[in-house]
């Protein structure tokens, strides 16, 4: 099975030239460097590097490797900062119910800084609920568990009038 680190060891060895090179900055050993190409050229079937003594060619195999490590990796890169930042709060929708339209206008300025801090993250303003506020959590904490039960014991708990 082709992996993340095989794409990253394709793209560090045509970039840097050589094994030892790439096996540097890859914090790898020279030695397991090579187990693992020759391993990578095992499992796929094919060469990915000709070699001749230390002098190494790319294959049209190691080609195709390349071309979709240079589109992948970066790709990768992306998604673990982006997840990075819905971990950190950093980015994500932050959802706000009301009641009243003259609020909107204060909601607006007390959001403000918020978003200059945050700029990745969306603000969703609800007004006018069709059911409520409670229902509202209620109905939130369903999308969230995928559990009904656990919201209709909220709303039980709200009919004997237990406060939530």
């Amino acid at each position: 099975m082709l992996e993340r680190s095989h794409l990253m060891v394709v793209r560090e060895v045509e970039k840097q030239g050589s094994l030892t090179a790439a096996a540097e900055v890859l914090n790898l050993t020279q030695s397991a460097l090579s187990h693992t190409v020759k391993k990578l050229e095992q499992q796929l079937g094919a060469p990915v590097w000709t070699r001749e003594g230390r002098i190494m060619w790319i294959t049209q195999a190691g080609h195709y490797l390349l071309g979709l490590a240079n589109r992948m990796l970066p790709q990768f890169e992306q998604a673990e900062v982006r997840m990075k930042q819905y971990a950190q709060g950093e980015r994500g929708t932050l959802r706000i119910g009301m009641e009243c339209h003259p609020c909107y206008q204060w909601l607006l300025k007390v959001v403000s800084p918020y978003l200059s801090r945050w700029p990745d993250v969306d603000v969703d303003v609800k007004q006018r609920f069709q059911f409520g506020g409670i229902g509202a959590l209620f109905a939130l904490q369903y999308r969230r568990t995928g559990h009904a039960r656990s919201a209709e014991k909220g709303w039980s708990a709200v009919r004997a009038g237990v406060r939530l």
